[in-house]
């Protein structure tokens, strides 16, 4: 008796709050369901999703994950433990964000010089008409065609020498299926770039290089350990490059670490929407495929939250969030300004986007050719 009573005060309470919901949903097409459900058009086209739909599912879902949590946990102490440490979760990540968090640089004129001088970089370079990219041809040609910056791409060698190379394997740009980190220095000098006897640059080389040819530049990061921690830290000491070098990368553990090496060096927060999910620039690609992809999708969608709310660059203490040209806006620029973060992009190949980042937003960016920008 007490049970059918309890379950009509709550089904009763539920058409309560939720009727009207219920029935517009009721109206919904197919095709507006299938919108509301998929991940990818809920970033990036959310006037396609019926919020009401999802709100109200995610209703349901809290209220049903918290009946059943009770009934189990009337029953089992380890499901108390567990609703007991949930509670408590929130308030470890949040204490764990401010103990282990970096300081911004603050009023840092090595910080303002770099961003002030920087408006358009070379990415790889500017590799076109036979210049291979990530060569020193292509960081010079950066330089003669009106850049300020060029971006390369680091690897290691088995025997821990820090060199350029946007691929972990060189089959791409050299034609020898090999992977980089299992092959020492003296082999990597032997290669030469497809169609030419151009060698591949050891990181100091690209280095000196830049620096003779009064290049800034960024270091972009596939896998730091301490021998490549300790090899920037000379570099920047040696040549003076606090105001002239940006280190940035995918993975938030490598520009942390050198962060921490010396909190001096300018670092940015590498990003783009569905990199989890999606191999190409377009997010058209499925990296995955089945259950994965759903999975992946998902990170993505928490991805997106750190990045767009800016709370894992400045766990980071990041100096600039590098994200990809579509994630650009200008509400994006007005929030990381407000917390002492620059905004770049990478990468543009569009002469109207162009002029868009550089003459009205104000962000600097990076391109394949550099010739090609407007003047």
């Amino acid at each position: 008796m007490w049970s059918g009573t309890f379950y009509s005060m709550m089904i009763g309470t539920v058409i309560q709050l939720f009727g009207r919901d219920l029935l517009q949903l009721t109206k919904l097409t197919k095709d507006e369901l299938t919108d509301s459900f998929d991940i990818q058009k809920l970033v990036t086209q959310p006037h396609r999703v019926n919020m009401d739909l999802l709100t109200f599912v995610a209703w349901c879902l809290l209220i049903g994950i918290l009946y059943i949590l009770s009934l189990l946990a009337l029953k089992f102490t380890t499901i108390r433990v567990v609703i007991v440490t949930l509670t408590f979760l929130p308030i470890a990540l949040m204490l764990a964000f401010f103990i282990f968090r970096i300081p911004q640089l603050r009023d840092e004129s090595h910080k303002t010089e770099f961003f002030t001088k920087w408006k358009v970089g070379g990415h790889r370079g500017s590799s076109h008409d036979g210049i291979p990219e990530n060569s020193l041809e292509a960081f010079s040609a950066v330089k003669t065609e009106g850049g300020q910056l060029a971006e390369m791409d680091i690897q290691i060698t088995a025997d821990g020498v820090p060199v350029i190379c946007h691929d972990s394997n060189t089959v791409r740009v050299t034609g020898v299926d090999k992977d980089i980190s299992s092959m020492n220095i003296s082999e990597f000098r032997d290669l030469r770039f497809i169609g030419t006897n151009v060698s591949l640059p050891t990181f100091e080389e690209a280095v000196a290089h830049c620096v003779a040819n009064g290049l800034m530049m960024i270091w972009d990061v596939k896998n730091v350990d301490e021998n490549l921690l300790k090899q920037f830290v000379i570099q920047m000491k040696t040549h003076n490059l606090y105001s002239k070098v940006l280190v940035s990368g995918f993975n938030p553990i490598d520009t942390y670490k050198v962060k921490l090496a010396d909190s001096k060096i300018l670092t940015g927060f590498t990003w783009r929407s569905w990199e989890l999910s999606t191999t190409d620039e377009s997010a058209t690609v499925p990296r995955f495929s089945g259950a994965l992809n759903a999975i992946a999708q998902v990170l993505d969608v928490i991805c997106f939250g750190l990045a767009r709310s800016l709370l894992m660059p400045k766990f980071l203490g990041s100096d600039v969030i590098f994200y990809h040209v579509n994630d650009v806006s200008r509400y994006l620029k007005a929030d990381a300004a407000a917390n002492n973060i620059y905004l770049a992009a990478w990468t543009s190949n569009n002469a109207k986007e162009q002029r868009w980042l550089r003459d009205f937003l104000n962000v600097p960016f990076i391109t394949d050719n550099v010739g090609l920008v407007p003047r």
